[in-house]
């Protein structure tokens, strides 16, 4: 058991009961559910197909209800609430090793809820998602958690009505709390931005007819619907991330659910853990990150480009752009706001191995200057490629050429995954695991190192030690 930071009530580190891991691996073997998965891809099509948004990409100066401010460039909702695009200047000393840049960055000073709901159906355990619709959406619709709202959208800031179910996540009984941590977001574009990560169970009274727009799926689904390009929003990904013990399965067959319980629910530090902490701490240690905030007319290597967008001088990284968006069926008919393009593709890449108690990780020990902490856990490779071609500053990260066409590991999985379509328009990432072959080895520098899976996953469930990068692709092994 823990004590929980925020509280000081105990509670488990993995989950809290009345949910166990054995009901867990059920749900992800299960062949049956409440709707079978023809119905399922129909339920979709139709989501997709009632699709509403209209979006336009509009120079800054032309948005609804934003402004520039003429002295320092920063953008900010006229209202003051929602967020702002700021600029930074950042230091970053590794070593004997520093880098200085600067950029624009969302700034949000709130903490936002992501929710999924629970609930044991036919014996098995479903999760309840919705067919959300978002402006910066790849495929307009996608499967986002029950409740994804901000604090300024569940206050009513933007004019609509509370989300529908916020009231199971606000004020709710530990005992029916699966999970809940606070996960940092993109830490390269948001500053100091975390979110509640949360998996609430209903108990039988709650409907298992559900609004318009909403639908239960079973683990075993949901795994399958992350595996298609461009379906599982982001939020869901990183909600998700939290059961992914599930994916060692050849080592839990047989097990009984109480050795489950004691196997992933109750993962008191041992040796091993208390390594894995440490080394954290020293590559912490280590990163010397220094932001301080400016405004963007300040930006050295930034500025409005010739068609009304905050771009880098070299177009490399994202650009700032405007948006018009439209919709016949929302309470709030239009609107607009900044969102964050990207110019290119992503790469997002995990290499695993076969270790001597199950499935083994390389984690990087990864600085991004949006992060408290300003190290976190992150995937064995996360980069865009035209960010390193032919630039002066950037060193091409370890295992590029590889994650980029590999030929060496076996790939094992490959996806388009999204980003979040409300502050990033269209952006999606390969997300790409390769096996590493029995027998071989390869130098790591310090920021490199191999990781069980359960040690990956107790650090899921501290809360804010694990990327976004990472927990968006570890949703991939479900």
């Amino acid at each position: 058991m823990r004590r929980n930071r925020a509280d000081g009530e105990c509670t488990s580190a993995i989950a809290i009961r009345p949910i166990d891991a054995a009901a867990v691996l059920a749900s992800c073997r299960a062949e049956t559910a409440l709707h079978d998965d023809a119905s399922v891809d129909v339920w979709i099509s139709h989501a997709r197909q009632r699709a509403s948004l209209n979006t336009m990409i509009v120079p800054l100066d032309a948005m609804e209800g934003w402004r520039r401010d003429p002295d320092t460039g920063t953008i900010s909702h006229e209202t003051g609430r929602f967020f702002s695009v700021i600029g930074i200047r950042v230091r970053h000393r590794v070593d004997r090793d520093e880098l200085e840049w600067d950029q624009p960055i969302i700034e949000q000073p709130e903490t936002g809820i992501l929710g999924i709901l629970a609930k044991t159906i036919g014996g098995i355990l479903h999760f309840c998602l919705q067919a959300k619709e978002e402006p910066g959406n790849i495929g307009a619709v996608q499967l986002s958690p029950a409740v994804q709202a901000t604090y300024s959208n569940y206050t009513g800031a933007h004019g609509g009505a509370s989300p529908l179910f916020l009231d199971q996540f606000i004020g709710q009984d530990h005992a029916r709390v699966l999970f809940a941590r606070l996960q940092t977001e993109d830490g390269g574009r948001f500053l100091y931005k975390s979110n509640r990560n949360m998996i609430v169970v209903v108990n039988d009274e709650f409907p298992e007819e559900l609004p318009d727009g909403f639908i239960w799926l079973t683990l075993r689904q949901l795994a399958g619907l992350i595996a298609r390009d461009s379906l599982v929003n982001a939020c869901t990904r990183s909600i998700m991330s939290c059961l992914v013990f599930v994916a060692d399965q050849d080592h839990t067959d047989g097990l009984s659910a109480e050795t489950c319980e004691a196997r992933y629910r109750d993962c008191d530090p041992d040796e091993g853990i208390r390594s894995t902490l440490q080394w954290l701490d020293d590559r912490r240690a280590a990163n010397h990150m220094l932001a301080k905030r400016i405004g963007l007319n300040d930006l050295k290597e930034w500025g409005i480009d010739g068609k009304g967008f905050f771009s880098h001088r070299e177009n490399r990284f994202f650009r700032i752009v405007g948006l018009k968006v439209s919709s016949g069926t929302r309470e709030v008919r239009s609107w607009g706001q900044p969102i964050i393009e990207n110019l290119a593709a992503g790469v997002i890449g995990l290499l695993i191995r076969n270790g001597a108690n199950g499935i083994e990780l390389l984690m990087q020990a990864k600085a991004e200057v949006g992060n408290r902490s300003a190290v976190q856990l992150g995937p064995t490779v996360q980069f865009t490629q035209g960010n390193y071609e032919g630039s002066r500053k950037l060193k091409k990260p370890f295992l590029y050429e590889e994650f980029l066409e590999p030929s060496q590991f076996h790939l094992i999985h490959e996806s388009r995954q999204t980003e979040e379509g409300a502050r990033f328009y269209r952006e999606y990432h390969l997300h790409r695991i390769l096996m590493l072959p029995d027998g071989t080895d390869i130098s790591l520098s310090p920021d490199y190192r191999w990781l069980p899976l359960d040690q990956v996953m107790f650090l899921v469930h501290l809360g804010e030690q694990v990327n976004s990068c990472a927990r968006s692709i570890l949703s991939c092994l479900l």
